[in-house]
């Protein structure tokens, strides 16, 4: 990738990465009539394969983590989905949040190192998420 990049501006390049392999793996943006099910079903979808191979990268959970399910807020619905993305050889680089909102393309941000995952978020697969 050329010369090394101070850890924000990694961070931001990779938010750009993983939102253009999300939008990608689901082929655009969310059509704006999605239900619940229907994003819990993108987001079980979303794939970053690439970028993991590329940057040499690994998620924990794996990408795209846990959340706390489809959340109605302020006119509609959403989906926030976390992780810890770490370097292969483990030093940590951030948390990853991805956001699915019925009308819009996915967004995809890295946070710093230690921000904190809200308690009791669990994996897409779990029942109390759907």
């Amino acid at each position: 990738m050329g010369p090394t990049l101070d850890p924000e501006t990694h961070r931001l390049y990779l938010s750009t990465v993983l939102t253009t392999q999300a939008t990608r793996s689901i082929g655009g943006h969310i059509a704006a009539d999605s239900d619940a099910s229907h994003l819990l079903a993108l987001a079980r979808s979303l794939g970053v394969e690439r970028a993991e191979r590329t940057h040499r990268l690994s998620f924990e959970p794996r990408y795209p983590g846990i959340t706390a399910g489809v959340q109605r807020v302020s006119g509609g619905l959403r989906l926030l989905l976390a992780c810890r993305a770490s370097y292969h050889g483990g030093e940590p680089l951030g948390v990853v949040f991805t956001s699915l909102i019925p009308g819009r393309s996915p967004r995809v941000s890295v946070a710093p190192v230690g921000t904190p995952i809200p308690e009791g978020w669990l994996p897409l697969d779990h029942p109390t998420t759907d």
